[in-house]
């Protein structure tokens, strides 16, 4: 795992550059510039896709209340992850405008299935019972490390690190610089750092084989696909 100065310095390097002790720490235009394109490079890439590397756990105790904080590193919900791990049902998260109003100005009441909708960095619920726990995955929006491995939002040090793919990353920021910079180059640059996003997508969305019928016990697939 490369920290960011060594990806910026192997950006300047394979442009002919000479490379820089420091970038963070630097006063030089040049050197902010290079930051703030690894920290917008870093933004394009997780919010083009729904990354693995940043899939976690969480969780939340009830109490009498009926509002909770999200955790701070929340970016979005995992569809259907979301469960009463004391009686084993599925909250409903997120629950439709229609039905969660009829439940949180109604007499009615939610049953044994928990409502929970979104506000902001908050989530609501209805009839919350104290004690149950609900657990769920989500996306979290911090996609980098410090020195000492503490996730957050931003590149901020020369000694941070990246949770994803260090060659992406690395081909993101050359061709945006390229770009900044005017280089005739960025074209084949950008096409190429393309490429390489797609190729990730693809390795990250991998299904299972169905069959792959290299032994005896690899049939036809469940269904006969020849049947109408």
């Amino acid at each position: 795992m490369a920290t960011i100065k060594t990806m910026l310095n192997n950006v300047l390097a394979q442009s002919g550059f000479l490379e820089k002790p420091a970038f963070f720490s630097a006063s030089d235009p040049d050197d902010k510039q290079m930051t703030a394109i690894a920290n917008r490079v870093a933004d394009e890439i997780l919010n083009y896709f729904t990354w693995p590397a940043m899939r976690t756990s969480g969780s939340i105790t009830m109490t009498t209340a009926t509002s909770y904080d999200l955790p701070v590193d929340f970016k979005e919900l995992v569809p259907d992850s979301a469960w009463e791990t004391d009686g084993s049902r599925k909250a409903n998260w997120p629950v439709p405008d229609n039905t969660w109003y009829m439940y949180k100005y109604s007499a009615l009441s939610s049953g044994i299935t928990m409502q929970i909708k979104m506000y902001g960095d908050t989530i609501q619920t209805v009839d919350p019972v104290e004690g149950e726990v609900v657990s769920f995955d989500y996306i979290s929006k911090y996609p980098t490390l410090t020195a000492g491995s503490v996730a957050q939002e931003k590149f901020t040090a020369d000694t941070d690190t990246w949770k994803m793919d260090d060659q992406l990353l690395t081909l993101g920021i050359q061709a945006h610089w390229q770009q900044a910079k005017g280089m005739p180059s960025y074209q084949e640059h950008m096409m190429n750092y393309r490429l390489k996003l797609n190729e990730a997508i693809g390795r990250a969305s991998a299904a299972q084989t169905i069959s792959d019928k290299r032994g005896p016990l690899f049939g036809s697939p469940y269904y006969p696909l020849w049947r109408s």
